[in-house]
C-alpha cells in the first residue's frame, strides 16, 4: 500500500501528478479521496469524473468541507486529494440513500447497517469510511449497532460539512460525491479489505464532565424536552447561566455527553422549551453536563498517539476534526494535529464523528478522530514533542473562562438576584478544575494568565527549582514529594498576609504576582528576597533546593514568555540565583501607576453598566456636497458622566488584552444595531489586527453580515499602522467581508511600513489617508506630495477606490484635497462626533 497527499490546484497540475505517480489499477485497488472547500456540488462531480478519466478503476470517494486537512495543518479554502494504492487488499464504495423509496421517511439504523453489509462489509474488512449529510439523524445509533452487526471493523468519519460558498448562499448542509453525481441525502461509504489489512483508531475529545446525571424523561428525534421529569432547557440554564438565552451560541461551551465508561461529547443548542442535538437522542438515556478543558485533551492526545505511534503498519492516516471544535479551540485544534505534522494524515472538517475508542466504533461531535492503517510494516515519524509546549491550550479556555467570571460577576452586583444552587455548583466545579492545579489545589498557569490580562497582575516572581531530574537518582520518592510539599508550604505561608498571589506553572516553578499599583518594585523585590532565604534553610528530613528568583517588572502576558526566557538566559550566563527584568528603564512613575488604574476602572465600569457610547461622525462627499455616511467612534462614560476618548483608554485596554476584546465586541453590536434597519444610511467601523484574529468576533461579524438586510452599509476600516504577523488571515478576512456584501477601508493610510504590500494585495473600497498628512498638506510640501501621490495612484488604478482624507479642519485643507480630487473628507469643518445621526 502507498499513499500520496496533495492539494489541487489546476486540473493539469493534477494531471501531471496523477501520471507522475504512475498508478495503475492492475497492480491492486485504488481509493482516491477528495475533500475540498472550494467546489460546489456540480463541479466537484466535474473534478470527480476528470480523475476518473485518467484513474479508471479507482474509487472516488468525495465530500465538501469548510477546511481541509493535510499533514498536521489545516488548510482553508483548499481542496487535499489522497491517493491510496492497495498492494494486495480490496476497496469497495457505494453511495446508499438515506430515504426511503418516496424519499420521505429515513431508512432505520437497522435497515441501514444491513445495506452497510451488504454493500461494502467482506470477512476481511479492517476499515470503513463513513461520511453522512446533516440530514439523516440515526447516525449515534447506526454507530453504535455496527458493533453488533459487523464487530471489529473499525469506522471513521462523520456529518460532512458545508464549505464557505455554500455558507454564504445561505446552504448550510454539506455534500457527498463522486464520478457519477452528488448528494444531500445519501450516504458515502468506502470499505478497506484485505487478509493482511490492519488498522487502529482513536477518538480524543478533551471532555470534563461535571455534575449528576440526568435521564432524557422526554425526547422526539433530536429534540430534548424533558431531563428528570422537568422542561430539558430550564434544567440547562439553572444549570450553566440564563445568558444562553439571549445568547444561544454560549451553549456551545457546555456540551453534554452520555453516562457511561466512554463519555463523548456533543453540541446542544438550548432553546425556550427544549434542547436540540444533532442526532437523535434516545428516551431513558442518561446525560451529563461537561466543557473541553485543555488538560484532558493533553491527556486524550497522548492516549490517540499512544494507540497510533505504536501500531506498525500505519502506511496511511486519516484524520477528521469538528467544525465547531476549531471556531471554539482554534489553538487545541493546530496543537493537536502538529502531532501529525511529519507524517501522511489527511482529512478535514466536519460537523460530527464517527472514530472508535477500544475497538468500538462511537460517535461524538466536538471532537477529532484519527485512524491508522496498512498491510505491511510501516512507523511514521510523528512528533511527540509538541506535548512539552502546551501554553496556548489554556487560551482556547479564555470564553468559557470570561462567561463564568461574568456569572460570578452579575451575581455579585445584583443583590437581589439569587444563584441557583445548580449554577453555583456547576461554576464552582468548572473553575476548579480550570483554575487550580489537580493535586495542591492551587491557582494554575490559566489562573496566572487571566489575573495578569484582567486585574493588572503586572509585577511578578517566577520561582523555579532548578535540578530536580537528578533528585530521582538519590532520594526516595517519599522524600522528593514531602521536600515538594514544604517548598509549597512555606511559599504559600509567606504570602498569607501579603496582598500577593500564588500559581503553580509547573510541579517545581511556581509564580508570585501583584498589581503594580499595590506594591513598589522595591518592596517587592525585598520580599521575594526574604522567601529565597527561607527556601535556603535546609533540616535532615528534606533535600536541600536551590531555587531560582527572576522578577518581571511591567510585562504583559503575551511578552510574558519570551522576557522570561530571556531573563533566566541572562541569568545562567551571570551566575545569577536572583534576578529583576525592566527594574530601571521600565519602571512606572507611581502617577502613571494610579492612572492606569484608574482607567481600568472606567473600562469595567463603563462595560459593566452600559455607559460605552458610540459617536458618529459624517464623510462629506465632495462631489455631492452631502454627508455620505458615518464613522462610529468610541467613547466611555464614567460614573460622573465623564466622558473618556479613546486616545486616553484604548493602549490601556490592549495592554489587558480581554478588557479590550470586550470593549471591541460591545462597540461592534451596539453599531450593528442601530444601523440594522437603515437602508439609507451607511457606516463605518474600525478593526485592529487583533479584533480579525479573534474568531469569536469574525465569526458575530460574518453571522451578523449573512442576515442583514443592507450589507453594503457597513464598511469595516482596518488600521493599517498595526503589524501584522499573519497576512494570509487578513486577506481571508477581507475576502470573507466581500463575500457577505460588505466593504473593507484602509484605515490610516501612510502612518505604516507596509503600504505597497497592501495596495497589492488586500481588495479594498476605501483608502483613509492619515490625519498627519491631510492635517500638514497645506503647510508641508512633503504632506501634500503623498496627497498628491495617493490621488495620482488612483487616477492610473483601474480599481473602483474611493479616497477619504480625515482631520479636514478648515477651508484651507479642504480646498486642497478638490484641487487632488479627493472623494470624501471628514472633520470638524463638517461633522462634529454626536451620539446621534441626522
Amino acid at each position: 500500500m502507498f499513499t500520496w497527499n496533495l492539494q489541487y490546484i489546476s486540473k493539469t497540475r493534477l494531471s501531471d501528478t496523477l501520471e507522475q505517480l504512475m498508478i495503475n489499477s492492475q497492480k491492486g485497488d485504488i481509493l482516491i479521496r477528495i475533500h475540498s472547500a472550494i467546489h460546489m456540488p456540480e463541479e466537484a462531480v466535474e473534478l470527480a469524473g476528470f480523475i476518473r478519466h485518467i484513474v479508471p478503476r479507482a474509487h472516488i470517494f468525495g465530500t465538501s468541507t469548510s477546511a481541509v486537512i493535510s499533514g498536521g495543518r489545516l488548510l482553508h479554502d483548499q481542496c487535499v486529494i489522497s491517493v491510496t494504492q492497495m498492494a494486495e487488499g480490496s476497496i469497495r464504495s457505494a453511495r446508499i440513500p438515506l430515504t426511503d423509496e418516496n424519499g420521505q421517511d429515513p431508512v432505520s439504523p437497522e435497515r441501514l447497517c444491513d445495506l452497510v453489509k451488504d454493500a461494502v462489509i467482506e470477512t476481511d474488512t479492517a476499515l470503513m469510511l463513513a461520511f453522512f449529510p446533516d440530514i439523516y439523524h440515526g447516525i449515534k445509533c447506526f454507530s453504535d449497532l455496527t458493533n453488533e452487526v459487523f464487530p471489529g471493523v473499525r469506522m471513521i468519519g462523520g456529518i460532512v460539512s458545508g464549505n464557505n460558498i455554500d455558507r454564504q448562499s445561505g446552504k448550510n448542509s454539506g455534500f457527498v460525491f463522486d464520478e457519477n453525481g452528488w448528494s444531500d441525502k445519501s450516504l458515502l461509504i468506502a470499505s478497506l479489505n484485505g487478509p493482511k489489512l490492519e488498522a487502529v483508531g482513536y477518538l480524543a475529545s478533551g471532555l470534563q464532565v461535571v455534575g449528576d446525571a440526568l435521564t432524557v424523561t422526554k425526547a422526539e428525534g433530536r429534540k430534548i424536552y424533558e431531563l428528570d421529569g422537568r422542561n430539558a432547557a430550564d434544567v440547562y440554564r439553572e444549570a450553566v447561566g440564563d445568558e444562553i438565552r439571549e445568547n444561544r451560541s454560549l451553549s456551545f461551551l457546555f456540551p453534554l455527553s452520555y453516562s457511561g465508561k466512554q463519555e463523548i461529547p456533543f453540541i446542544v443548542g438550548c432553546y425556550e422549551d427544549y434542547l436540540l442535538a444533532n442526532h437523535s437522542v434516545p428516551v431513558g438515556k442518561k446525560l451529563k453536563r461537561g466543557f473541553i478543558h485543555d488538560r484532558e485533551l493533553i491527556a486524550d492526545s497522548r492516549r490517540m498517539l499512544g494507540k497510533i505511534e505504536t501500531f506498525e503498519k500505519a502506511e496511511m492516516i486519516f484524520g477528521y476534526t469538528c467544525r465547531d471544535r476549531y471556531r471554539l479551540y482554534p489553538d487545541s485544534v493546530k496543537w493537536e494535529l502538529s502531532v501529525y505534522e511529519n507524517t501522511n494524515i489527511s482529512g478535514c472538517l466536519t460537523e460530527g464523528e464517527l472514530g472508535s475508542i477500544d475497538g468500538k466504533n462511537v460517535y461524538g461531535n466536538c471532537c477529532f478522530v484519527a485512524a491508522a492503517v496498512g498491510e505491511g510494516d510501516s512507523i511514521q515519524n510523528y512528533n511527540p514533542y509538541v506535548f512539552s509546549n502546551t501554553e496556548a491550550l489554556a487560551e482556547d479556555n479564555r470564553a468559557l473562562l470570561s462567561y463564568l467570571m461574568n456569572i460570578e460577576e452579575r451575581y455579585s452586583r445584583d443583590e437581589a438576584s439569587v444563584m441557583a444552587e445548580s449554577l453555583q455548583e456547576f461554576v464552582r466545579d468548572c473553575e476548579l478544575k480550570l483554575l487550580y492545579s489537580e493535586k495542591e489545589r492551587i491557582p494554575n498557569e490559566a489562573a496566572f494568565y487571566m489575573d495578569i490580562r484582567t486585574k493588572g497582575y503586572d509585577r511578578i516572581c517566577v520561582i523555579e527549582v532548578l535540578d530536580t531530574l537528578s533528585m530521582r537518582t538519590v532520594f526516595s520518592e517519599q522524600m522528593i514529594e514531602m521536600t515538594h510539599t514544604i517548598f509549597l508550604s512555606r511559599c504559600s505561608s509567606f504570602i498569607a498576609d501579603k496582598d500577593y498571589r500564588l500559581y503553580m506553572l509547573d510541579k517545581w516553578k511556581i509564580a508570585i504576582a501583584a498589581p503594580s499599583y499595590m506594591v513598589s518594585l522595591k518592596s517587592f523585590s525585598g520580599d521575594m528576597k526574604l522567601l529565597q532565604k527561607k527556601l535556603f534553610e535546609t533540616a535532615e528530613n528534606y533535600i536541600a533546593i536551590v531555587p531560582v528568583f527572576c522578577v518581571i517588572n511591567g510585562c504583559s502576558a503575551e511578552d510574558l514568555k519570551s522576557v522570561y526566557n530571556k531573563a533566566r538566559l541572562e541569568m545562567t550566563q551571570k551566575n545569577n540565583q536572583f534576578y529583576i527584568w525592566g527594574g530601571d528603564e521600565d519602571k512606572l512613575e507611581e502617577e502613571s501607576i494610579r492612572e492606569r488604574y484608574h482607567m481600568v476602572n472606567v473600562i469595567n465600569y463603563a462595560l459593566s453598566h452600559d455607559k460605552l457610547i458610540p459617536h458618529f461622525q459624517g464623510v462629506y462627499d465632495n462631489q455631492a456636497g452631502s454627508i455620505h455616511h458615518y464613522e462610529s467612534l468610541m467613547r466611555l462614560m464614567d460614573e460622573n458622566g465623564d466622558i473618556y476618548y479613546p486616545i486616553s483608554f484604548l493602549d490601556v485596554a490592549r495592554s489587558y488584552g480581554l478588557l479590550y476584546d470586550d470593549l471591541s465586541f460591545t462597540m461592534i453590536r451596539k453599531v450593528f444595531e442601530i444601523f440594522k434597519d437603515l437602508p439609507d444610511k451607511s457606516v463605518s467601523i474600525n478593526l485592529g489586527i487583533r479584533d480579525i484574529k479573534n474568531e469569536e468576533l469574525t465569526e458575530y461579524i460574518f453571522g451578523f453580515l449573512a442576515t442583514a438586510k443592507y450589507p453594503g452599509n457597513f464598511i469595516f476600516e482596518i488600521l493599517e499602522n498595526e503589524d501584522v504577523d499573519d497576512y494570509d488571515l487578513v486577506v481571508r478576512f477581507i475576502d470573507n467581508i466581500h463575500k457577505l456584501g460588505a466593504l473593507i477601508s484602509i484605515d490610516d493610510f501612510g502612518s505604516g511600513y507596509s503600504n505597497l504590500q497592501h495596495v497589492v494585495n488586500i481588495h479594498f473600497d476605501y483608502i483613509k489617508i492619515d490625519g498627519s498628512i491631510v492635517r500638514n498638506c497645506c503647510e508641508n510640501h512633503a504632506s501634500e506630495n503623498l496627497v498628491a501621490l495617493i490621488s495620482g495612484w488612483k487616477r492610473l488604478s483601474t480599481r473602483d477606490v474611493k479616497i477619504v482624507a480625515e482631520y479636514v479642519e478648515n477651508e484651507a485643507i479642504q480646498n486642497k484635497l478638490t484641487e487632488y480630487d479627493i472623494d470624501f473628507s471628514q472633520g470638524y469643518l463638517f461633522s462634529k462626533p454626536a451620539p446621534r445621526i441626522d
